[in-house]
C-alpha cells in the first residue's frame, strides 16, 4: 500500500499564476485523510511551498530549491546545503557570458545582479520579489549563502546554456533544465532524487511504498528512485518517458492509484 505521496509543484500541481486546481486539491486532501502522507518536491524555496500547503489545507513534508533544504512534516531540519563562497563566485564568473538572465538563491532570497524585463516576469511567477544586488558575488560565503544559481531565457537558449554548463562543470556540480525557460545550478548531489531517499531513511518509509508526480527534467531523479511515478502529460518527451506512467493532471494519478487498489 502506499504511504507517501510526492508532488512538483509548477507544471504538475501549480499552474500559471499559482493556481490550484479544485479537483487536485479535494484528490490531496482525501489522500491525508486516508493516512497517506504527502510531500511537496520542487524547485522553489521553502517558505512558498509552506505557503502552497497553506492554500491546500494540509501539512506535508517539504524539499524545497530540488533537494537543497529537506524537511518533514513536523517543521523538522533533515537536510540543508548550499555552495561554498568560492566555488559559486568561480560558476558566475564562467557563466557571466551565457546570454541569459542569472538569478541566485539563498534559503529565503532570490538575488540578481541588475534589474531588467525577464526579472519583472520571474518576480510574477514567485511568492516573493527578487532583489537586485549588482555587487552579490562579493558576498557569497559571507552575508549571502547560494543554494541554487539559475539561468533564464528562451529554450533553446537554455538548452544549449545546459550542454555547455554541463561539459564545463559536471563534476563539481550538478544541473538540469528544471523548465523550458531555465537551467538550475545546484551543489554537487543535490537533487530530488537524493533528497527523497534521504526523507523516506527519516520518516521509515520505502521507496515501493511511495508515489511521485512531476514534469521538468528535474523530476528524472525522483522517477529513477521511485517505481510508482507519472509524469504530467506536458512534460518533455524525454522526462515522459523516464516515468511509469503519464497523465493530465494529480488527481488522475490518485484516481489510478485508487482503481489498483494501492490506496
Amino acid at each position: 500500500m502506499i504511504k507517501l505521496f510526492i508532488s512538483d509543484l509548477d507544471g504538475t500541481l501549480l499552474g500559471m499564476n499559482h493556481t490550484l486546481k479544485k479537483e487536485d486539491v479535494t484528490a490531496i486532501q482525501k489522500l491525508v485523510m486516508n493516512n497517506v502522507q504527502l510531500a511537496v518536491a520542487t524547485g522553489r524555496m521553502d517558505h512558498e511551498i509552506k505557503e502552497i500547503l497553506k492554500r491546500m489545507g494540509v501539512a506535508g513534508h517539504r524539499i524545497s530549491q530540488n533537494g537543497a533544504f529537506i524537511y518533514d512534516r513536523e517543521d523538522t531540519h533533515i537536510h540543508s546545503k548550499t555552495f561554498e563562497g568560492s566555488l559559486a563566485r568561480k560558476i558566475m564568473t564562467e557563466i557571466e557570458p551565457e546570454p541569459l538572465i542569472k538569478t541566485v538563491s539563498t534559503a529565503d532570497k532570490t538575488y540578481s545582479a541588475e534589474h531588467n524585463e525577464w526579472i519583472e516576469l520571474i518576480s510574477e511567477q514567485l511568492l516573493h520579489d527578487v532583489i537586485i544586488h549588482p555587487k552579490m558575488a562579493e558576498e557569497f560565503g559571507t552575508t549571502i549563502a547560494p543554494s541554487k544559481i539559475t539561468l533564464h531565457g528562451k529554450e533553446h537558449d537554455v538548452i544549449e546554456a545546459y550542454k555547455r554548463i554541463d561539459q564545463r562543470f559536471g563534476n563539481d556540480l550538478d544541473s538540469f533544465i528544471s523548465h523550458e525557460s531555465c537551467v538550475d545550478i545546484m551543489p554537487k548531489s543535490i537533487n530530488k532524487g537524493n533528497a527523497i531517499l534521504s526523507l523516506l531513511s527519516k520518516i521509515g518509509i520505502r521507496p515501493e511504498e511511495t508515489v511521485c508526480i512531476g514534469d521538468s527534467f528535474n523530476d528524472i531523479s525522483m522517477f529513477e528512485n521511485i517505481p510508482h511515478s507519472y509524469a504530467m502529460s506536458t512534460a518533455h518527451p524525454e522526462v515522459q518517458q523516464k516515468a511509469a506512467k503519464v497523465v493530465d493532471h494529480v488527481h488522475e494519478a490518485i484516481k489510478d492509484l485508487e482503481n489498483q487498489g494501492l490506496i
